[in-house]
C-alpha cells in the first residue's frame, strides 16, 4: 500500500489552525483563497468585511496578498492586525475606531481610504510606510 504523509493531519479530521482559518473565511464570505504553509492567506479575488461588526480580526487570521480590493470599513476595528501585506486593488479601512495605521498594507495598487476613524490620519502617515500606486489617498 502507498500511504501518503500529509503535512496537516488535523485537517483530515476537520480540526486545527487551518480548519479554524477556513471556517472563519467561509463565515465571512471570502472566496477563492489559499491558506499558505505559514498560515497566511492569499485571496485571488476581493475581501469584503464591511459591516461585519468586527472589533478585531482573529489572531489566527493574517492576509498576505489580495489580488483585488480589501474592505474592512464600517466596523469597530481598533487595529489593522491581520490585514493584507499587498492589495492589488483598493484598500478601505474607513469608519472604524483606529488609533494607529500599524499593520496596514505595504503596497496598495489603487486608492487608499482611511477616513472617519478615532484618529485623523494624514496622507503623509499613509505614504510613510505604504507604497500607494495611485494618487488617490483619502484620509
Amino acid at each position: 500500500m502507498n500511504f501518503e504523509r500529509r503535512k496537516d493531519p488535523f485537517g483530515v479530521l476537520g480540526i486545527g489552525k487551518r480548519q479554524l482559518i477556513k471556517d472563519w473565511l467561509d463565515e465571512m464570505g471570502v472566496e477563492r483563497y489559499t491558506i499558505n504553509a505559514d498560515y497566511t492567506i492569499h485571496v485571488d479575488s476581493h475581501v469584503d468585511l464591511e459591516h461585519k461588526g468586527l472589533t478585531e480580526l482573529p489572531d489566527y487570521i493574517k492576509f498576505n496578498i489580495i489580488t483585488s480590493y480589501f474592505d474592512c470599513s464600517h466596523n469597530k476595528l481598533t487595529s489593522l492586525r491581520g490585514c493584507p501585506n499587498r492589495v492589488g486593488g483598493w484598500f478601505v479601512c474607513s469608519l472604524n475606531l483606529l488609533t494607529s495605521l500599524e499593520h496596514y498594507p505595504k503596497y496598495v495598487r489603487n486608492t487608499f481610504w482611511c477616513q472617519s476613524n478615532k484618529v485623523k490620519f494624514t496622507k503623509e502617515d499613509v505614504i510613510k510606510l505604504c507604497d500607494v500606486r495611485s494618487t488617490n489617498i483619502y484620509v
